[in-house]
């Protein structure tokens, strides 16, 4: 799983005075995880490492001794031969940007026999004539050599910055100065060779001074302290600001002693990053030696951070670059352009990238195979159904394989059944053709027993129904069993025998009348009524009585 791990930053700070420094940090915890520092001189007078080869060996010996993965991105971070932040026309492009940088810097007497190598930054706070950029330089050939020797140890550079920058990061990173937009505020770095004066608007740079100053152990606090106030003071009086913050970064001079050595005309801090500190920046991890607290410098710290460091200021350098041809572009990886936008195809980003492509794959599948395995199960399901279909159909064959269809009749058998249910088919007939107008039945028997009950809204329907019915079979014991009116004034039933004049005629003033055709034996109207529940029919099968409305 180690492939998929995102790769750590290293950070790594020649620092004048403290040496070679290595680091890897937690950001979010602010700890230091992994710390060492070798010696390493500085040619302050040319800004160049004095001795590449040293620089080297020491380089490879921290990273055995601290273990640094291979696949680690080294941030460097070194002084710079020279910082300025300068306004160029709006109009200019890049190309155009870039020339004159380079113009200026040959006009610098330490670019005069040395080619510079440079990096830059367009600030925020530019206007509509002007645009402010930022830049640093340093030795073009000292940092190719820096780059083939990280090459060549085996480890993939990442970035160079500036200490200049890298200062101002951990300063915000440490929350030692307030740089919030819109705060004006005034940067004093002090080192062994040179003062920076540095006006701020937050996180954002608006001017940058830098003044040569001489000062060492071999003379007295007060020519040392003299010198650097000196230096500053006429540029101080011309900054105003909400406050200014002294960075002494030179065991030479202390930024609590020069703070109180300063006027002007705002509040005043200060912040040691030398010998003089009583108090390290950082919580230390278990694997970092107690010892080295104090010494680690807010160099390393910067470069250690310069990923993460990006969300807190507008400025990023970076002198590894395009400018030293070939050697920069064949240590980087492929780039190709998505939709209008250069996406670099790091190790990171592939990683991502195949990670990317594998899920999308994964969900076509899954889209595919769902509803597939759905078609499929029916599909089973069916064969499942026909093949219970096929084992029932041959279990009816072998039950039946000694039957032969010389056995089997239809004319037989069709004349067995009309002979055997011959009176139920001619009742059948009766009723479906010989019903009169005006007579409609609500009960139907029809078997051995024949019982048939109707309603008809005159007399002569009830008794031209039953004449055909005794018409089919004048021997038949079947009769009219019941006759009555059926409103609700007069619903007396009538039996045949009771059929005299006066009643018929006082009958015909019914609404309409019921009546009972049947030979079974003669029931109360409460034992048909069961009878009609029970369903008990003895006819054919599915006869079902004839239901009132």
């Amino acid at each position: 799983m180690s492939l998929f791990k995102k790769s750590i930053v290293v950070g790594v700070s020649v620092t004048p005075e403290v040496g070679l420094e290595v680091a890897q940090i937690d950001f979010a915890t602010k700890t230091v995880l992994k710390y060492g520092v070798k010696p390493l001189d500085f040619n302050a007078n040319q800004r160049e490492i004095a001795d590449l080869d040293i620089f080297k060996n020491n380089l490879s010996e921290l990273f055995m001794e601290l273990q640094i993965p291979t696949n680690a991105r080294i941030v460097l971070t070194i002084p710079p031969g020279f910082f300025k932040v300068e306004d160029f026309r709006a109009a200019m492009d890049e190309v155009q940007v870039e020339n004159a940088i380079s113009d200026n810097l040959h006009d610098i007497p330490l670019y005069k026999d040395i080619e510079p190598i440079f990096s830059y930054s367009r600030l925020p706070n530019s206007s509509i004539q002007f645009n402010k950029f930022a830049y640093c330089a340093s030795s073009f050939s000292m940092i190719l050599e820096v780059a083939l020797a990280i090459k060549d140890i085996g480890y993939h550079l990442y970035a160079i910055d500036s200490s200049v920058n890298s200062t101002l990061n951990a300063l915000i990173y440490l929350e030692r100065v307030n740089a919030q937009a819109d705060v004006p505020w005034v940067m004093l770095q002090v080192e062994s060779y040179c003062c920076r004066v540095i006006s701020m608007i937050g996180n954002c740079y608006v001017d940058a001074f830098e003044e040569k100053i001489s000062i060492g152990e071999v003379l007295g606090d007060a020519e040392n302290y003299s010198t650097v106030v000196s230096a500053v003071s006429p540029i101080l009086k011309n900054l105003p600001s909400k406050y200014l913050c002294v960075v002494s970064k030179t065991n030479i001079i202390s930024a609590e002693i020069l703070a109180n050595k300063l006027t002007y005309s705002a509040p005043i801090t200060y912040q040691e990053a030398n010998n003089f500190s009583n108090e390290a920046f950082l919580e230390l991890g278990p694997d970092v030696d107690t010892s080295l607290a104090n010494i680690i410098s807010m160099d390393v710290i910067a470069a250690a951070i310069y990923d993460d460091i990006q969300e807190y200021t507008q400025i990023r350098f970076n002198l590894f670059n395009k400018l030293l041809g070939d050697v920069y572009t064949s240590e980087q990886p492929p780039e190709i352009n998505i939709l209008g936008r250069n996406v670099v195809f790091s190790n990171e980003n592939l990683i991502k990238f195949y990670i990317a492509i594998f899920a999308f794959v994964a969900l076509i599948t899954i889209l595919i195979f769902i509803p597939l395995t759905t078609s499929i199960k029916m599909q089973n399901d069916k064969l499942d159904n026909l093949d219970i279909e096929i084992k029932k159909a041959q279990q009816f064959l072998k039950d039946n394989e000694n039957i032969s269809s010389d056995l089997f009749d239809e004319g037989d058998e069709v004349r067995i059944g009309l002979g055997q249910n011959k009176n139920v088919y001619s009742y059948y007939t009766i009723v479906g053709t010989e019903i009169p107008q005006k007579l409609w039945l609500t009960y139907l028997k029809l078997g051995n027993k024949i019982t048939i009950e109707g309603q008809a809204d005159n007399l002569e329907s009830v008794y031209a129904f039953f004449r055909s019915i005794k018409d089919y079979d004048s021997n038949s014991d079947i009769k009219l069993q019941k006759l009555g009116l059926a409103s609700k004034s007069a619903s007396k039933m009538l039996s045949d025998k009771d059929l005299d004049t006066e009643t018929l005629l006082t009958s015909m003033n019914a609404d309409f009348y019921e009546f009972r055709i049947s030979n079974e034996q003669e029931i109360s109207k409460d034992d048909i009524e069961s009878d009609k529940d029970s369903k008990d029919l003895n006819g054919l099968p599915g006869l079902e009585p004839i239901k009132e409305e």
